[in-house]
C-alpha cells in the first residue's frame, strides 16, 4: 500500500507525516509477516520490492517533516520579529507626537516672553512715577508686540463692524436701534474675535443694529 503525502500547512503537514511514519512502520511490519507466511521465491521477491518501496516512501516522509518543522520554525521567528518591529514602530510614533507637541508649545512661549518682558518694564515705569504719556506708550507697543506674536503663530483678529450680522463668526451681545445701518449689521465690536489659520478661534461679541420703532 503506497503512502499517501499530505502538507498544507507547517502544524498540520507535521502532524499528517506523522501519521503517514506510523502507518508506513505498520505496513512495514504487515509485509515482513506476509512474507513469512509465504514460502513462493515470486511472493517473497514482491515483498521486498514492496518493503524497499515503503523504506523509501518513510525516508521522503521523514525528510517532509524535518522541512515542515524548519518550516514551521521560521514562520515563528518572523512573526515575533513583525511583532517587535510593530511595537517599536509604536513607541517610536508615540514619542515622535509628544516632541512635535513640546516643540509647538515652546515656540509658543517663546513668542510671548519678550511681551511679558516689556509689560514688566512698563510695570517698572509706572513704578517710578513717569509720565502718564510714557505709560501708555509702553502699553501701546506691547499691544502691538503681543499681536505681532499671534500673528507668527497664524493667529488674526477678525474685521467685523459694519459687516452683516454672520452667526457662524460673530455672537449677538444686543441689539441697537439705528437709522444709519441696514438692520442686522454689526455697529459695535464689545470683544474682538479671531481667527487661527483661516479657521474660527473665538467668535466676535457684537452689538447688532435693528430698525428704529416709530
Amino acid at each position: 500500500m503506497l503512502i499517501t503525502k499530505r502538507i498544507f500547512s507547517p502544524n498540520r503537514g507535521i502532524r499528517a507525516v506523522d501519521e503517514n511514519i506510523l502507518k508506513g512502520k505498520d505496513e512495514l511490519q504487515e509485509e515482513g509477516r506476509e512474507q513469512d507466511a509465504s514460502g513462493s521465491p515470486s511472493a517473497s521477491k514482491d515483498g521486498r520490492r514492496k518493503h524497499e518501496k515503503l523504506k523509501q516512501e518513510m525516508e521522503t516522509l521523514r525528510k517532509d517533516l524535518q522541512e515542515a518543522k524548519q518550516e514551521a520554525e521560521q514562520l515563528k521567528d518572523r512573526w515575533m520579529r513583525a511583532a517587535a518591529e510593530l511595537d517599536n514602530y509604536k513607541k517610536r510614533s508615540l514619542r515622535d507626537r509628544e516632541d512635535l507637541l513640546r516643540q509647538a508649545q515652546e515656540r509658543v512661549i517663546r513668542e510671548f516672553l519678550p511681551v511679558l518682558d516689556n509689560l514688566q518694564r512698563a510695570l517698572a515705569h509706572a513704578n517710578n512715577r513717569e509720565s502718564t504719556e510714557g505709560l501708555l506708550e509702553g502699553i501701546q507697543m506691547i499691544e502691538r508686540q503681543f499681536l505681532s506674536a499671534l500673528e507668527k503663530l497664524g493667529v488674526t483678529p477678525m474685521e467685523v463692524l459694519h459687516q452683516t450680522f454672520d452667526p457662524g463668526k460673530h455672537e449677538a451681545m444686543m441689539q441697537v436701534e439705528s437709522e444709519e445701518h441696514e438692520p442686522n449689521t454689526v455697529v459695535q465690536e464689545l470683544e474682538k474675535g479671531y481667527l487661527w489659520q483661516d479657521r474660527l478661534l473665538r467668535p466676535a461679541k457684537v452689538a447688532v443694529s435693528k430698525r428704529k420703532q416709530a
